[in-house]
């Protein structure tokens, strides 16, 4: 799930937020919060900022994939 927050500091203090409420079973099965610059803007919801940011690493996935494919090929 992503959360849109305008402003690092402000994102830091949500991200301790979330940490100090997230349950030691969480944290153990290796459930983490993070920190990400992004082009979202602040107030798009959380269901859409996560689809749009699938949506984005899907892209440059195939893209990094792409160059590999062919730089691998021979010219």
């Amino acid at each position: 799930m992503v959360q849109v927050i305008r402003g690092k500091s402000n994102a830091e203090t949500t991200v301790k937020q979330y940490e100090d409420s997230q349950s030691s079973e969480d944290r153990h099965a290796g459930w983490r919060f993070f920190l990400e610059k992004s082009e979202i803007k602040p107030g798009t919801s959380p269901a859409e900022a996560t689809h749009r940011r699938q949506a984005d690493l899907e892209t440059r996935e195939r893209k990094a994939q792409e160059d590999i494919d062919s730089a691998a090929k021979p010219h």
